[in-house]
């Protein structure tokens, strides 16, 4: 069985390469030729029936898991396979990709950032307890996907519930993106619109619902950040 300092060097050793790889995949990314990439890859792997959108689900947890930013991926992704399709195999693939930041974290360092900081220690405790809510606000915080996994490995929130919390989180954001994505390609103005509307409509809508279910849950999540352990009682 490997040994927990090994274990935790080997982890932050892949957590380096992790951020070079996902630094040298965003400096790569063809932005300025989006479209014309899309359509080429699009035919490249129309031939490959279901293995296309299983392929670049794979592509797309290897992507995101090293920083490039979901939404882009999820955009492509309807764009080559439809909003339905591109929608599932992405959000799988990203769900994939941040569940695997995740465990980078947790084994390359979250026994030693809860001993240096006592503090972190409490909070990842009250963290624990709130099941998905905390994963869900997390998701809303305008910071990339990437870093929120790495912050979510270093407490004590459950796999369960960063799963559940990750994939309800990233909803309200790819849906839009997918409807996007597939607008751009279809080579109608109306049509485009359409897509850009209805995106821009699930957007406010899912965001005004999550808002609400937040803070109705959230009066539980700040009473329990008010009120002090009990003396003699350890928070695990």
């Amino acid at each position: 069985m490997m040994r927990p300092v090994i274990r935790q060097r080997l982890a932050r050793v892949v957590l380096v390469l992790l951020l070079v790889l996902g630094g040298i995949l965003l400096y790569l990314l063809p932005y300025q030729d989006l479209p014309r990439w899309i359509a080429q890859l699009g035919e490249t792997t129309s031939v490959l029936g279901w293995s296309g959108p299983l392929l670049f689900g794979v592509a797309t947890a290897i992507m995101t898991g090293v920083g490039v930013p979901r939404l882009l991926m999820t955009g492509v992704a309807a764009a080559m396979f439809g909003v339905l399709i591109g929608l599932l195999c992405s959000l799988l693939g990203t769900l994939a990709g941040a569940y695997a930041t995740f465990l980078v974290a947790r084994w390359s360092g979250q026994e030693a950032g809860l001993s240096r900081w006592p503090r972190l220690r409490r909070f990842s405790g009250l963290l624990s307890r709130q099941g998905v809510v905390p994963v869900l606000l997390a998701r809303q915080l305008p910071l990339s996907s990437f870093f929120i996994n790495l912050l979510l490995g270093l407490t004590a929130v459950r796999t369960r519930d960063f799963l559940l919390g990750s994939s309800i989180g990233f909803l309200p954001e790819a849906i839009p993106a997918a409807l996007i994505g597939a607008g751009l390609v279809t080579g109608d103005l109306a049509g485009t619109l359409k897509y850009l509307l209805a995106g821009v409509i699930i957007f406010v809508v899912s965001a005004y619902l999550l808002r609400r279910f937040l803070r109705s849950r959230g009066s539980g999540l700040n009473n329990d950040v008010a009120e002090p352990p009990a003396e003699g009682k350890e928070i695990d």
